[in-house]
């Protein structure tokens, strides 16, 4: 479905609608497809940064597999320096999150946005010791793998220069 959606604008708008409807279940799997294709591709969701970090902030703590997605969601489709700094502000509050993935997702999402934005560099690195120490396996998993990720990226920038 996610690749259906991607190159269809008035899909994508159907979409969007459907995370902002009423039916929790809809907007639960309305969340996973946007989680799909901001894997793929965020460029159809960028537009809706804005309004998807605001979904965000305002889900209810029981909506955790929707919270999940879209912890991926936001900083995926944050283009902006403020948009990035906000989605940051997010993800350090679903890092103490109830859910276990929830918590996967805020560890994975500050690592994202920290390639994207140096000055989150710190933060995420943060997030990842501390979930390392104090974190479920899962969360130990996902740190493990963002500061790969974060490594990875370092000694990219240093074969570059």
């Amino acid at each position: 479905m996610a690749r259906e959606v991607e190159g269809v604008p008035r899909a994508v708008k159907d979409l969007v609608r459907a995370l902002f409807g009423d039916d929790v279940d809809v907007r639960k799997r309305a969340a996973d497809v946007a989680r799909r294709i901001t894997e793929a591709e965020p460029a159809p969701l960028e537009r809706y940064a804005d309004e998807l970090a605001g979904l965000l902030a305002e889900l209810p703590v029981e909506e955790s597999r929707t919270r999940w997605h879209l912890g991926l969601v936001v900083p995926r489709v944050a283009t902006t320096r403020e948009q990035r700094l906000r989605a940051a502000r997010l993800m350090m509050t679903l890092a103490d999150d109830p859910s276990n993935v929830v918590r996967c997702s805020a560890v994975e999402g500050m690592g994202l946005l920290a390639l994207v934005e140096p000055s989150l560099r710190d933060a995420a690195e943060e997030m990842v010791e501390r979930f390392l120490r104090e974190g479920t396996l899962a969360n130990k998993n996902r740190a493990r793998h963002v500061g790969q990720m974060l490594r990875k990226r370092d000694r990219g920038s240093e074969g570059a220069k």
